[in-house]
């Protein structure tokens, strides 16, 4: 899944047509690239804060993402693919 993605996503940024929407270009960087910070993931989708915590509402609501507090830094969370929905998918 993650190869037909990508494909699009190539597509997406080399013509300036957008075909993905925001939620899947979130997951797709949450599995390149591990578990990552709420800040990481806003920049690497280069999304505005508020466009950034509706889609990260939207992804928790249905269970494609979970959240877990950083032992390190309490104030940062952490997203990662659920395991209900690699399960579905078999990511």
């Amino acid at each position: 899944m993650i190869d037909e993605i990508t494909k699009i996503f190539n597509f997406q940024s080399s013509t300036k047509i957008k075909c993905l929407h925001n939620e899947i270009i979130m997951i797709k960087e949450i599995l390149e690239n591990g578990p990552l910070p709420s800040l990481d993931l806003m920049k690497k989708t280069g999304r505005s804060i508020s466009g950034h915590n509706q889609d990260l509402k939207r992804l928790l609501d249905i269970g494609a993402i979970n959240v877990q507090i950083s032992e390190f830094d309490k104030r940062k969370r952490i997203y990662d693919i659920s395991e209900d929905l690699i399960y579905k998918f078999r990511i």
